[in-house]
């Protein structure tokens, strides 16, 4: 039987107060052994009117202990009927369950659903029933706060993880990682200490990805029972790209001690093993570091072996990356100078200068992102103002001089009339960072005779930032000029401008355009503006025809963040485009917004996408916090 069908006979006969008839029923659809009859079924119940009336066969059926399988569809139909606004006197009869019923079976699954039911009213009796008598009842328990995720249970959960009990302990660990507070850290830092919850502790403190969790891996890093080792070390690597660098040292030391086989690890099979990488670049040895080298170039090692060179001492780094640099071809330069270090001195730093000249445009853009981060900038300075003097460098040296902390406008002012557009385009580039007035009036001449599109977006940035206010004129002449490409760059640098003279030009863009190309400049550019008088035009985007415009208008309300976008964007959540579903998951941990939690709860259980089930998760996080 479909389930229109079954919806149909229940709702039938429970408008003939046939409850028991419907719960037979229903508990006939939640036990099919077809899954998909039994999530028909479960979806279809609390949508039905005088659902109430399936509760007492309900409860009955939870009762018997010679049915297993009848009873779990209990517990199946139960918890879908506690959901959040759904039928509340399920959530009620369920806590009534839990905290008084005699039967310890029947508190643990009446524990159970409040857990998948997701409903945040089930928090109060969930931790009450965490001091049950029955300590399988008091796990059921835990485990279902671990599955509301609601940060408010943290310090129950705490008392149960260090009050003795092994069973109720490790199941209160287990949830604490699930709810992902940094609140927790204290009672699972506590909880490495004890034998029997160590590993528990340990892979909870990984989930819960706080990079202060680091201090508490130092005591099972060097355990005498090695899988307690090797889990602190995986929780250790999860962290440490969210931690502040360098990576403690005793990490380095752990990582040593095991680095034949975390090389071992990383160099063999597919795909590669990331977090050995990880602890390969905290390990920090001069062999550690060829082997992530070398592995840039590999499709599947590349990408981990990128992140984790950025964990060697600089020292280690310089030393293997450098001479590597200077005889590799141009794709495999391009990925070792992204690899470097701050270059520590001038004899660094001319080293990687030489290569200003290079063949390939991104490797001298990477050089110049190199040398902007050079730790003796004054040195820096000099040798690109001499490298200047070439012809075959002078686009380079530009680049590098913008990228130096508070750029060189003396410098690259006359760049904005060299013979070469690149050179003119990364002159730009650099005075975008200079001092506004000192250098706008020089940038609006050079704007009026560039004919570079390139040069024009880079001189449109620049004027955008340089001038503030008095840029919008000239760039909303150019907005509505004949170029297509200068029309869209004035409109994405009248939203850098930060002027409220802006808002008119970019809702007329918004108004006018017929190229989504420039309609999704225009919003990005509101985004970017952040006035809120612009939050209907934007959040009406959202409801539109064009895919990439909707996703583009979800991203710009972040910094609008109007409260009024609430139902467009929970709508969103339910898109088929995973993209749009992220952007308004993004924005609606920006936006107070109570009325999508379900939702986001939804999102964050369910989701295909894990991308959109992490910002569902963080937005509810922020949601709750909001709340208290």
């Amino acid at each position: 039987m479909s389930d229109p069908a079954l919806a149909e006979e229940l709702a039938g006969l429970l408008e003939a107060g046939r409850g028991g008839e419907a719960a037979a029923r229903a508990l006939a659809g939640a036990a099919d052994e077809r899954t998909w009859v039994r999530d028909r079924a479960l979806a279809a119940l609390p949508r039905l009117p005088h659902a109430r009336l399936l509760l007492p066969a309900l409860e009955a059926a939870l009762r018997d202990g010679g049915d297993a399988g009848r009873r779990n569809a209990a517990r199946s139909i139960l918890a879908a009927l506690a959901a959040p606004g759904a039928l509340a006197g399920a959530q009620r009869a369920l806590d009534r369950l839990v905290r008084h019923d005699a039967d310890p079976d029947v508190r643990l699954l009446a524990a159970s659903a409040l857990g998948e039911s997701a409903n945040p009213a089930a928090r109060a009796g969930l931790e009450a029933a965490l001091g049950d008598v029955d300590a399988n009842v008091a796990a059921a328990a835990a485990d279902a706060l671990g599955s509301l995720r609601d940060p408010r249970s943290v310090e129950a959960l705490a008392a149960v993880a260090g009050g003795g009990d092994p069973w109720r302990a490790l199941a209160a660990v287990f949830a604490l990682g699930r709810i992902g507070a940094a609140r927790a850290l204290p009672a699972l830092a506590a909880a490495t200490a004890d034998p029997l919850l160590a590993g528990a502790a340990v892979e909870a403190i990984g989930e819960l990805g706080e990079p202060a969790g680091l201090d508490a891996l130092r005591g099972p890093a060097f355990s005498d029972d090695a899988e307690l080792r090797r889990a602190a070390l995986a929780a250790a690597a999860g962290l440490l790209p969210g931690a502040t660098p360098p990576p403690p040292e005793w990490l380095r030391e752990a990582a040593r001690a095991d680095a034949d086989a975390l090389a071992a690890r990383f160099a063999g099979g597919a795909p590669a093993d990331d977090r050995a990488a990880v602890l390969l670049g905290a390990a920090g040895t001069e062999a550690a570091a060829a082997l992530l080298a070398d592995a840039l170039g590999d499709p599947e090692r590349g990408p981990a072996a990128a992140g984790a060179l950025g964990l060697l001492p600089s020292d280690v780094a310089l030393a293997v990356l450098l001479p590597r640099i200077e005889a590799a071809d141009a794709g495999a330069r391009e990925e070792l100078l992204a690899a470097l270090p701050p270059l520590p001195d001038r004899a660094a730093a001319a080293r990687v200068a030489a290569l200003l000249d290079d063949a390939d445009p991104e490797v001298r853009a990477t050089v110049a992102e190199a040398l902007g981060r050079a730790a003796p900038a004054a040195e820096v300075r000099a040798l690109l103002a001499e490298a200047l003097a070439e012809p075959a460098r002078r686009a380079g040296a530009a680049l590098a001089l913008g990228r130096l902390s508070g750029g060189d406008c003396q410098l690259l002012v006359p760049l904005l009339e060299d013979p070469s557009a690149e050179t003119r385009r990364a002159a730009a580039e650099g005075i975008a960072r200079c001092p506004g007035d000192a250098v706008a009036a020089a940038v609006a001449a050079a704007l009026a005779r560039e004919t570079d599109p390139a040069a024009i977006r880079a001189l449109a940035a620049a004027l955008a930032v340089t001038a503030g206010a008095g840029a919008v004129a000239p760039l909303a002449l150019l907005a509505r000029g004949p170029d297509a490409g200068a029309r869209f760059a004035a409109v994405r640098a009248l939203g850098r401008t930060g002027a409220a003279e802006a808002l008119e030009v970019l809702l007329q863009v918004l108004g006018n355009a017929d190229d989504p190309g420039l309609e999704a400049a225009a919003l990005h550019a509101l985004g970017e503006l952040g006035d809120p008088r612009a939050a209907e035009a934007v959040a009406a985007r959202i409801d539109g025809d064009h895919r990439d415009l909707r996703r583009v208008a979800a991203i710009a309300l972040r910094k609008i963040a109007p409260a009024g976008a609430e139902e467009r964007l929970v709508r969103a959540l339910a898109d088929a485009d995973w993209r749009l579903r992220l952007s308004a998951a993004r924005t609606l941990e920006r936006v107070h917004a109570p009325g999508a939690e379900r939702a986001l709860r939804a999102a964050a259980e369910h989701d295909a996408d894990p991308l959109v089930r992490r910002a569902a998760a963080r937005a509810l996080a922020a949601s709750h916090t909001a709340a208290g």
